[in-house]
């Protein structure tokens, strides 16, 4: 659930400590951000202030000032790639404490996140990734109080089944030992290249102008991971559509990634387990997140409805049904 936003007295006041300038316009972010986002315009510029919970808890929700930071150095690591930004204080800091939380500040992208993938656009969002993945090899810093979401160790997926089993919804019950299977069969090979990956590559967090992709933002859940994880999930989120895989938009999307960075003959060898992953382990952490209402579960039932029958035409091409 999304917090509260500050009052525009309050967003002065943090321009001040950024200093931006005097704040001719203010807009409002409402759809798809946890955390509270505004828009402000100055004489400067467009930036983009996010209000941020931090806390040292030990839960999924939580997340500390440290991985904050984590995430604001991986991305300082980046050339050339449209993504966040994030500018220092008048104190020299790229987090500041305001009221009862903390506050950043990036650079405003132009454009809009897209309502349909054409392949010039899947040609570009592999593109991004290709060249993301390519320079983030030489990131090398892992934080261990980073959430790695979709991590599905056995003796993770012991515990969380214990939570998933408390399900009320009748298709959910029914579908956890499948689900479990589909993890457990197609978890990422322990040989499979790493690297920062950002696992949420999806429309709310894709900006296009036209065909030509302006940013990728919102690396909130970032981890050192295997790359296809990454590969897996953009293709789940902008390809796998009314209920089949677009194939034409794969293809260009596989192209735009290897003109950046060449999957390697193993990772090519796991192309279709990496998108079968990607379903099987978000409904997954979903079947998790429901019975303790971090996710609705009508949430979880669309995941369900909508991502599971692709997932099995997947399989029967990859197994002849089995």
């Amino acid at each position: 659930m999304m917090g509260k936003f500050y009052t525009k007295k309050d967003y002065q006041t943090i321009a001040n400590i950024y200093n931006l300038g005097r704040i001719a316009k203010l807009d409002y972010l409402h759809k798809g951000y946890q955390s509270p986002k505004v828009v402000v315009e100055t004489s400067l510029g467009k930036f983009v202030i996010s209000k941020n919970t931090l806390s040292e808890k030990k839960d999924i929700i939580s997340k500390s000032k440290k991985s904050l930071q984590y995430e604001i150095d991986m991305l300082s690591t980046l050339r050339g790639l449209p993504v966040p930004s994030f500018l220092k204080s008048v104190k020299g800091k790229f987090i500041e404490k305001f009221k009862h939380d903390w506050v950043t500040v990036y650079r405003f992208f132009p454009g809009e996140s897209p309502k349909n993938i054409t392949p010039a656009m899947a040609y570009s969002l592999g593109v991004f990734l290709g060249e993301f993945h390519k320079q983030g090899q030489k990131f090398k810093k892992i934080e261990s109080s980073r959430r790695r979401f979709y991590y599905l160790s056995p003796a993770i997926i012991r515990n969380m089944e214990v939570v998933a089993n408390k399900q009320k919804n009748s298709l959910l019950k029914s579908v956890i030992l499948d689900i479990k299977r589909g993890v457990e069969n197609n978890r990422p090979r322990p040989d499979l290249p790493v690297g920062p990956i950002h696992v949420d590559i999806k429309a709310q967090n894709e900006i296009f102008q036209g065909n030509k992709l302006s940013a990728i933002i919102d690396f909130g859940n970032f981890y050192v991971g295997p790359f296809m994880i990454d590969v897996g999930k953009t293709i789940m989120w902008n390809f796998c559509l009314r209920n089949k895989l677009d194939k034409t938009a794969l293809r260009e999307f596989i192209r735009g990634y290897n003109s950046k960075r060449k999957l390697s003959k193993n990772e090519n060898a796991y192309l279709e387990k990496s998108i079968l992953y990607a379903i099987y382990s978000h409904i997954w952490v979903d079947l998790y997140h429901t019975p303790l209402k971090y996710v609705p579960e009508s949430y979880t039932i669309y995941l369900v409805k909508h991502f599971l029958p692709i997932a099995k035409q997947i399989e029967k091409l990859l197994y002849g049904g089995a």
